[in-house]
């Protein structure tokens, strides 16, 4: 199992979380979050986070396509996540600027039903599935994941919306599900925050250490 801490805004916690061990640090670049990752910290601060194993990935919001290219430019991203409503048309054509060299991940808002994704099966390298809100994200509540777990999701992907440390029985129970084959990372943030943007450092640490 794969971890993505999410809404990063200290460099000496994104740093820490590199020693760590985590897979995958996100820094929203979406200006009414609360964890903005740009209130704080600069893109010439995340271009010089260079870290040796972890992926560097930046959340954006009906972001257009020219602004977002330039952050990933400036900032040195790995990956890119599309968490509002861009559509197949829009992945495409970032699709092919970036040319693989930085990952795309798609996000899918769960509500009452499982989202349609096939028509993005080329476009996205991952998926991600989080809890269906009017806002963009940051709910900290789950979504119903027996509407994930019997579907043959084809491609590899993030579960995310509100996973806190009294999920890790239902997470061992998805691992085993039709869904649970192409679970690649967990995506964890505000069930581990001290205040928005802040961390529990040793409460991640826990949690990581659950699955090992």
């Amino acid at each position: 199992m794969q971890f993505k801490v999410c809404g990063i805004t200290d460099m000496n916690q994104a740093i820490a979380l590199e020693a760590m061990g985590v897979d995958y640090i996100g820094f929203i670049f979406y200006a009414p979050s609360k964890r903005y990752v740009l209130s704080p910290l600069t893109l010439d601060q995340l271009k010089k986070f260079a870290p040796a194993n972890a992926k560097k990935v930046g959340v954006f919001v009906n972001e257009t396509i020219s602004s977002l290219v330039s952050i990933v430019e400036t900032a040195g991203l790995d990956m890119v996540q599309l968490h509002g409503d861009e559509d197949e048309a829009y992945c495409e054509t970032l699709k092919t600027i970036l040319a693989g060299k930085v990952k795309i991940v798609k996000v899918f808002r769960v509500g009452d039903k499982m989202p349609l994704v096939d028509s993005f099966q080329d476009l996205a390298d991952y998926y991600l599935f989080d809890t269906d809100s009017k806002m963009y994200g940051g709910t900290g509540a789950h979504f119903n994941w027996e509407l994930l777990k019997g579907n043959a999701i084809n491609k590899p992907y993030f579960l995310s919306g509100g996973i806190g440390p009294n999920d890790i029985g239902g997470i061992e129970v998805m691992k085993q599900t039709r869904a649970g084959k192409t679970l690649a990372a967990l995506d964890i943030n505000s069930q581990f925050e001290i205040e928005p943007g802040v961390k529990n450092l040793e409460k991640i640490k826990t949690f990581i250490n659950a699955f090992i």
